[in-house]
C-alpha cells in the first residue's frame, strides 16, 4: 500500500476570507448587532495606493480578505480557522470527509492548524 501526504499553505490566508463568511462567523460565535457593524467596518473600509515607477497609483479597494498589520486581523483569522475546523468536524460526522491514518495503527487525522 502506498501512503500520501499533503499541506495546505496559508501564506496568503489574509488576502483570501470574503467578507460575507467573516460576517457570518462572527455572528456564529456571538458577536452581533452594533459590535459586528464596526469590526466590518474596520475590515471593510480600507483603500490602498500601491508605487508604480516611482509613483503612487490611484486609490483602490479590496472586495475581500482582512490586513496583515491591523491589529485586529489575527483575531479574525483565528476564528476564520475554528468555522473551517467545524466545516471539517461535520463533514468528518456525516462521512463525507475521511481522515488519513498515518500509520496502520495510528490515530486517524482529520485536520492540523496552527502547528509547525
Amino acid at each position: 500500500m502506498g501512503y500520501i501526504a499533503w499541506k495546505i499553505h496559508l501564506a496568503k490566508a489574509y488576502d483570501r476570507p470574503q467578507w460575507g463568511f467573516i460576517k457570518q462567523v462572527l455572528e456564529e460565535f456571538g458577536i452581533t448587532g452594533k459590535m459586528n457593524n464596526l469590526i466590518m467596518s474596520c475590515i471593510t473600509n480600507v483603500q490602498y495606493k500601491v508605487i508604480v515607477n516611482g509613483e503612487l497609483s490611484e486609490s483602490f479597494t479590496p472586495k475581500c480578505g482582512i490586513r496583515q498589520a491591523d491589529p485586529l486581523s489575527p483575531y479574525i483569522f483565528v476564528l476564520c480557522m475554528e468555522k473551517l475546523s467545524h466545516i471539517i468536524s461535520q463533514k468528518l460526522s456525516e462521512g463525507t470527509w475521511k481522515p488519513v491514518r498515518i500509520s496502520r495503527r495510528g490515530p486517524a487525522i482529520s485536520h492540523l492548524f496552527f502547528c509547525g
